[in-house]
């Protein structure tokens, strides 16, 4: 994380926690946060982003010197919204609607950086969102996730919520990334060597 990156993060960290809006860093930083070298020039964040606290939340931030152009009309349309930061960083909040939005926040985990507590996403609903994506970068991110963090992730959780997920799309993509992700990391079993029988 460079210097930039953490400032504005914890810029609209300080913001959120000021309000008491719960959130969960996820994107890029989680990853690197969860143990796979991972840059990254932006922060991404989940939040509960109810109407009443947005007007708020807009002015609270501005004051700590983002610009937040259009968080309504993002928020209506695309379920988040960007700002950027007094260094130029970029700072997307999504809005954490619906039952994986409430998970994520659910079972968020404290994660200690630079001697301070922050709330990251779980490593499971890290890789549901990874798996949702059809993004070349996520389908990477989950594959290293998977090495780095499989043995201690819940599986079944994440199959669950793929399964849910393709469901609600129709089809079977985000299964299929999943599962194409973990066989990457699923260790060769060794064929055994026949053993030729001597002629006596």
């Amino acid at each position: 994380m460079t210097p930039e990156v953490g400032q504005a993060l914890l810029a609209a960290v300080d913001t959120l926690d000021g309000l008491g809006i719960r959130y969960a860093i996820v994107g890029g930083l989680a990853v690197g946060a969860w143990g796979v070298n991972r840059s990254t020039r932006d922060a991404d964040l989940y939040a509960e982003l109810p109407e009443a606290e947005r007007p708020a939340l807009q002015r609270a931030m501005e004051r700590r010197g983002f610009h937040v152009p259009a968080m309504d009309e993002e928020l209506e349309q695309f379920g988040v919204f960007r700002s950027k930061s007094g260094g130029g960083v970029f700072v997307d909040i999504f809005s954490a609607v619906g039952p994986l939005g409430e998970a994520i926040l659910d079972r968020r985990k404290s994660v200690e950086v630079a001697g301070r507590a922050l709330w990251f996403i779980a490593p499971e609903d890290l890789a549901v969102l990874k798996a949702f994506s059809e993004r070349p970068r996520d389908f990477e991110d989950l594959v290293n996730l998977s090495a780095v963090v499989g043995a201690r992730m819940d599986v079944a959780y994440i199959r669950r919520w793929a399964k849910q997920l393709d469901e609600s799309i129709g089809g079977n993509d985000v299964s299929e990334r999943l599962e194409k992700a973990l066989a990457q990391n699923k260790p060769k079993t060794p064929q055994r060597k026949r053993k030729r029988s001597r002629e006596r």
